[in-house]
């Protein structure tokens, strides 16, 4: 004699609301883990982003003060230190050239001296926590070079130092 029985199999069609509630969590938590260390990596390219920039100015000044042209400006015996205007850096132009709307140039010590001085703001278009802060180039009297700044060493790449008083 032969019984057959009458099985049910029950098939899942989708997820449970723990699984669904698990993996949000799960997202959740990386989400606060991630979004933090965006924001502090968006800061630091922006920093690095505006020391560059002042940095490709040092060139222009040597040029200026190796030819005996000191004061800021476009005319014959003036030195033009081609300034590129930036987003990230706030700052009217010095040789009276008209910027781009929220664009600013770096500013430099004027007439150029041994010890000139790049400096820039970072302009309010940024990282919240670089905004408004400066970033400096010095020249020493022998012609070296050196970055110093008041935006967190966080931020920071090892090639500038970290300076408060600035």
């Amino acid at each position: 004699m032969l019984i057959i029985k009458n099985y049910h199999i029950a098939v899942q069609l989708g997820f449970t609301l723990i699984e669904l509630m698990i993996v949000v969590a799960i997202i959740g938590i990386l989400a606060a883990i991630a979004i933090p260390q965006y924001q502090i990596y968006i800061g630091k390219t922006q920093a690095t982003r505006v020391i560059n920039e002042l940095g490709q100015l040092r060139l222009s000044v040597e040029e200026c003060l190796q030819t005996g042209r000191t004061v800021i400006g476009l005319g014959t015996d003036e030195c033009d230190p081609r300034s590129s205007a930036s987003n990230l850096i706030a700052g009217d132009s010095q040789v009276g050239v008209v910027l781009p709307n929220n664009t600013g140039v770096a500013q430099m010590t004027n007439p150029l001296t041994l010890t000139t001085r790049i400096t820039a703001t970072v302009s309010t278009q940024v990282n919240p926590r670089i905004a408004g802060k400066k970033v400096a180039w010095l020249r020493t009297s022998n012609g070296s070079w050196s970055c110093v700044s008041n935006i967190e060493s966080l931020y920071l790449p090892n090639s500038c130092d970290y300076n408060d008083s600035l």
